[in-house]
């Protein structure tokens, strides 16, 4: 009797036991599902509130360009839109833009220079055409006023600063801006920005102006240049042995045999890079600058440009599309999609940018992946073969050297000053060695040719290493900060009594 006694106790603290754990998992099932409907219920509210911002702040595509057979293209005419970027959605800026009818960011300028007024050009790509900033921070805009600020205390002259930038254009470009657009006007002074990315579009025919072409059918749009005559593939030989950077080249061609044998390379430390980067740079003196561009002067500048038939396809192709989806105005606002994804994305970006601060020091792993990547040599045997991508790096600059040699002819001929500003070691979105090559070559190169010079890249890397931003956060160009800087380094330089200029006489 005792024995079935026990035994039933234990069935029944058994019985006890799993109704306890059932009623605590029924208990936990109920807290887990309200707190699976609490996150739904926010993240519903997430999208529903990004979904109504997006409605107020919508992301707009334009058609802004149009073909032009004598420089690529250029922006249409009198055209009014609203720019937001690459985003569905305004997340950064939204800027209201108005072409002039010449197709520039720009007021309507009479092409007879009023009395008393002194003009100055500034010719670049889309960071001179400033599309994210209003047009009043564009840094046309901020040496006009600032300009015209001191001037009206002086009740002296008058300036105008005419704005002929153009998005996606290269430096060969530019001078076909300022052939075909710019002189007209009677400029005092040009400017022409510069950063890295614009010496290879010298050289490129296609162009991203054609994104919205579908790919099978883009066309060569662009109009490139080289040097000539037809002997000069021995002057390039020549050339490249005054610069002297066959071993950077060897050595990019190693790096990469390894990577492509091994899956892996030994990049080399800090402390090692500094050392290549300063050699590098102090094989650019001035004597071999000035040996460089006397041998390009003896060179010709060759132009060569797309087929007629490739503009005219150009802009049936464009006419369909703006036919089938955009309208006469040229714009139409870009697809919704989900708000909860766009956060998703912007937080792994803002979780990159947070492991970026953590390191304190220079990643040269990082700095060779782009080498290797953009510089190698695509040709084992020939180091000054290029990558797949990027033309031999002397080559292109030679190039880009021949027409800004031209471009400053044209210009002084007429007893104008030609100013160059520069922002490559800044934006060197492809490897920071190159870009300090760059900025080093052109600087003496001005200075052998008595070109002026704004090292633009000086105070764009002071404010961000003063903790202000030069840049948008997931786009490219500058931002107003990175505007006002470059609207204040050209009146700083065009003010500055060691250049002569004597400008508000």
């Amino acid at each position: 009797m005792g024995l079935l006694l026990f035994k039933f106790l234990t069935w029944a603290e058994n019985i006890k036991r799993a109704y306890l754990f059932l009623y605590s998992m029924k208990n936990f099932f109920k807290i887990l599902t309200a707190q699976l409907l609490t996150i739904i219920i926010v993240l519903v509210l997430i999208e529903m509130v990004g979904q109504i911002y997006a409605r107020f702040h919508p992301g707009y595509e334009t058609l802004s360009a149009i073909p032009d057979s004598m420089i690529g293209w250029r922006l249409a005419p009198n055209l009014k839109y609203t720019y937001t970027g690459g985003h569905w959605y305004a997340h950064e800026f939204s800027a209201k833009i108005k072409n002039n009818a010449l197709g520039f960011r720009d007021f309507n300028r009479k092409r007879v220079k009023p009395p008393n007024t002194k003009r100055i050009a500034l010719l670049g790509d889309s960071l001179v055409q400033a599309e994210q900033v209003a047009f009043q921070n564009t840094p046309g805009q901020v040496l006009e006023q600032l300009l015209n600020n001191i001037s009206l205390n002086r009740q002296s002259q008058n300036f105008e600063v005419l704005n002929f930038g153009i998005g996606g254009i290269g430096i060969g470009q530019s001078l076909l801006v300022y052939r075909q657009y710019a002189r007209v006007f009677n400029p005092d002074f040009v400017f022409l920005f510069i950063f890295i990315d614009d010496i290879y579009r010298t050289i490129a025919p296609f162009s991203s102006i054609t994104n919205t072409i579908k790919k099978e059918q883009q066309l060569a749009i662009r109009p490139v240049f080289n040097i000539g005559p037809k002997g000069m593939q021995n002057d390039f030989k020549s050339l490249l042995k005054i610069l002297n950077f066959a071993d950077f080249h060897q050595f990019l061609t190693e790096l990469k045999a390894q990577k492509i044998k091994l899956g892996k390379y030994s990049p080399l430390k800090k402390d090692e890079y500094i050392k290549l980067e300063k050699t590098l740079i102090e094989r650019i003196t001035n004597e071999k600058i000035a040996q460089i561009s006397e041998k390009l002067y003896k060179s010709d500048l060759l132009l060569i440009l797309p087929p007629q038939k490739n503009y005219e396809e150009f802009g049936r192709l464009q006419g369909e599309v703006i036919a089938r989806e955009f309208g006469e105005d040229r714009t139409k606002i870009r697809e919704r999609k989900i708000f909860l994804l766009d956060i998703w994305r912007k937080f792994k970006f803002g979780l990159n940018k947070l492991n970026g601060m953590f390191k304190t020091d220079f990643d040269t792993e990082e700095e060779f992946n782009k080498l290797i990547k953009n510089y190698a040599p695509r040709i084992q045997n020939d180091i000054f073969s290029g990558s797949q991508d990027y033309p031999n790096f002397e080559r292109v600059v030679f190039i880009n050297l021949k027409i800004l040699e031209t471009m400053n002819r044209d210009i002084t001929k007429e007893g104008k000053k030609f100013i160059i500003v520069d922002a490559s070691s800044h934006l060197a979105n492809h490897g920071n060695l190159p870009a300090k090559l760059f900025s080093t070559i052109l600087s003496k190169y001005c200075e052998v040719n008595k070109i002026g010079y704004i090292p633009l890249h000086q105070p764009l890397d002071e404010s961000v290493r003063n903790g202000n931003k030069t840049t948008w956060k997931t786009d490219s160009h500058f931002n107003e900060n990175g505007y006002r800087i470059f609207g204040e380094a050209m009146f700083k330089w065009i003010t500055d009594g060691k250049n002569n200029l004597n400008i508000y006489n």
